[in-house]
């Protein structure tokens, strides 16, 4: 008989997996309205224990920063990638002007653990409803939208979260692996400059439609009023080994593998870009080789879009 397959962490268990990213703390009694008139999101009369993904755009509509805003009684938390945390609060704190805020990056002093698994996770202090935080000792404890939770705070409190919780650990590959397979873009893989929001699929989970104006807020309405994408990003699945920059498909507009991580049951499992036919997706591309790449599904299909 075969050995049963051990189970892949964050997949076929819950796990934890302890990031990398950035933290950027924004305070002062303008703080909200400051970051609603930058971002993505609607977050001038966002309330305590508000979550919203968000991107930070420059006026061609490129992106600076995309993140998670994570808002407390006292500030507001800026999740974002570590290579862009100094960057962001430094041009946080360069153009407030007049405005009675604060920024200070945390990076390395704070921390994110992220708890996943094959169904809902749980930790003490998580609330039940998507995309809210409560807080928990001197961190937050967030409810993320596909179930799991996120723990934020001094590295030293999410050290000792973690070692409570006493969950299998999982590694920057595990998390990959998970990421590709949730459909989450990436910050440097997918979301780069010339890609834009729609064709990502992040416009129901990043961008609140009925807000005020900021930076890149044209591009997107002229996108999203006057025209479509004519690719789209879509999770891909293939028998055979992919790698990021594998072509997909043939003509003028071949798709292109962003991502890529090996699946337990062999071959690939990957985030592509792929060229739309009346609005569509094919449901299955060939590699330059000719082997099959099915498409499992189109990123953000189906998800509700704030403010629409």
């Amino acid at each position: 008989m075969s050995p049963t397959p051990s189970p892949t962490p964050l997949l076929d268990q819950t796990a934890v997996h302890v990031r990398t990213d950035g933290v950027v703390r924004v305070t002062g009694p303008d703080r909200l309205t400051y970051l609603h008139s930058l971002l993505s999101q609607h977050l001038e009369d966002a309330t305590p224990g508000t979550v919203a993904d968000f991107l930070h755009l420059d006026a061609k509509g490129d992106p600076l920063a995309m993140g998670t805003a994570v808002v407390h009684a006292e500030a507001v938390l800026l999740v974002v990638p570590r290579e862009v945390a100094a960057d962001t609060a430094d041009r946080l704190d360069r153009f407030r002007f007049m405005m009675q805020v604060e920024v200070a990056d945390l990076t390395g002093e704070w921390v994110v653990a992220s708890l996943r698994g094959p169904e809902p996770v749980d930790a003490p202090g998580a609330r039940s409803q998507p995309m809210t935080a409560a807080p928990h000792g001197p961190g937050m404890v967030v409810r993320t939208a596909d179930g799991g939770v996120d723990l934020l705070g001094p590295e030293s409190w999410v050290v000792e979260r973690v070692r409570e919780l006493d969950l299998p650990a999982a590694d920057q590959e595990d998390f990959e692996r998970w990421r590709i397979t949730a459909g989450v873009p990436g910050w440097g893989s997918e979301v780069t400059a010339g890609r834009r929001t729609q064709e990502l699929g992040l416009l129901p989970t990043h961008v609140h439609l009925r807000k005020g104006c900021y930076p890149g807020q044209e591009s997107i309405a002229k996108i999203h009023n006057l025209g479509r994408p004519r690719r789209a990003l879509a999770v891909v699945t293939s028998d055979v080994a992919l790698e990021p920059g594998t072509t997909l498909g043939e003509g003028r507009r071949p798709g292109e593998v962003t991502s890529a991580a090996d699946r337990p049951e062999g071959g690939s499992i990957a985030l592509a870009l792929l060229g739309l036919v009346d609005g569509d997706l094919p449901t299955e591309v060939r590699t330059a080789d000719g082997a099959p790449v099915a498409v499992v599904r189109r990123v953000g299909e189906g998800l509700p879009q704030p403010g629409a």
